[in-house]
This record gives structure tokens, C-alpha cells and sequence, in this order.
């Protein structure tokens, strides 16, 4: 069995508001809510980020103090007992590293950035965008059963496409596509549906 998990939201604060905050800049704390075309949000941000002569290594320096929510590390530790561990995000693989190892250095699949000759973000390889249902259809393919759990719109194909999907802290819009799927409000919660997932399986969590 594997378990592929989001990450912001779920398991860590966003990072891109983060940025924001720290840069003054509103163009940053726009995330999927606020423009659905992930492309066009990408490339407001990036545009931004241009315009300030801001690097990506700078941007890493401030993206790098996001640390996970408190409780995250133990719930992974408790459920990796009975099954595999994956995030499966949507964020960029340049700031969100840092978290994966304070988490326990699980692997995270997620985007990438492309670079210009002056270290600025010249474009993203979208490695994750639209590809979650396949990466649990792989999963699925390979012989496990999936338990996926998410907290947004950009994790409904993941939710779908999961033997379990388990909704954590859903947008409303996300409850409404998945009425049946059981929510959880904390990590205390989705680890009491996990271990209800781990019994159902022949697991004595």
C-alpha cells in the first residue's frame, strides 16, 4: 500500500505566500484559488519576481524558513509503518527540499525550475501539473492500493484516481466533487482514518 500525501496545506504551510509576506509583493500570495490557469499564475509570478531582480537563489533563502506543521514528521513516521510514503505536490522541487528533510527525507515528486545565466527564473518544468492521476494510476499499475489525501481543487485528480481518498481540510468546491470521501480536519483525524484504512487491509495499526 502507498500513501501519496500533498504537502502544502496538509503537511507544511503554502510557500509561495510566504514569499510574499517577505517581499511585500501581492502577486505572490495569488495561488490556483485566485487564477485557475496554473500557467498564467506561473507566469504572473514569475513576471513579478523579474521585475524586482529577484534570483532564485535569493528566493530560496526565504523559502527555505518554511518549516512543516507541527505534528507533520510524526504522523508520516506512525503511517509509514503500515504502507509507503509519497508527496505528490504541485510546489517547486528548489523550495520545498528543505522541508522534505525535516519531514524524513521521503521523496517528493513535484515541479521544477528553469534558470536563466543570471540565476532568475526563466521558466518551470511542470513535471506534476496534471500528471497526479497518472502517477497513482502507476501505482495502481505496479500492483498497490493508494490512499491519497489533499486539500484543494489541484488534487482532484489524485483524490479520484486513489483507492482511498481522504480530504484534509478540503476547499469547499473539492467536498463537493467528492461528497462520499471521508474529511479529516487535523492530523490526529486522518491518522484515526488511515489506521481505519491499515484494519480494513489486514493491518493492526
Amino acid at each position: 500500500m502507498i500513501a501519496a500525501i500533498d504537502l502544502e496545506g496538509v503537511l507544511a504551510p503554502e510557500i509561495w505566500p510566504h514569499l510574499g509576506d517577505h517581499f511585500g509583493m501581492v502577486e505572490l500570495h495569488l495561488t490556483t484559488r485566485d487564477v485557475g490557469d496554473f500557467e498564467e499564475l506561473m507566469r504572473r509570478r514569475v513576471g513579478a519576481l523579474n521585475r524586482a531582480g529577484l534570483t532564485l537563489a535569493r528566493l530560496q533563502e526565504v523559502a527555505h524558513e518554511v518549516r512543516p506543521y507541527l505534528g507533520s514528521h510524526e504522523f508520516l513516521d506512525r503511517i509509514r509503518r503500515y504502507c509507503q510514503v509519497m508527496i505528490i505536490s504541485d510546489t517547486f522541487q528548489e523550495f520545498a527540499e528543505p522541508i522534505m528533510e525535516r519531514l524524513g527525507g521521503y521523496n517528493l515528486f513535484a515541479n521544477q525550475f528553469e534558470v536563466d545565466g543570471e540565476g532568475r527564473i526563466s521558466g518551470w518544468k511542470l513535471r506534476i501539473r496534471g500528471q497526479k492521476a497518472a502517477v497513482v494510476q502507476g501505482m495502481k499499475s505496479a500492483g498497490f492500493k493508494v490512499i491519497g489525501m489533499g486539500d484543494s481543487l489541484n488534487d482532484l485528480t489524485l483524490l479520484e484516481s486513489a483507492d482511498y481518498p481522504i480530504l484534509y481540510r478540503p476547499v469547499p468546491a473539492l467536498r463537493e466533487r467528492l461528497p462520499g470521501a471521508p474529511t479529516a480536519h487535523g492530523l490526529d483525524e486522518a491518522l484515526q482514518i488511515f489506521e481505519k484504512i491499515f484494519r480494513s487491509n489486514g493491518a493492526r495499526p
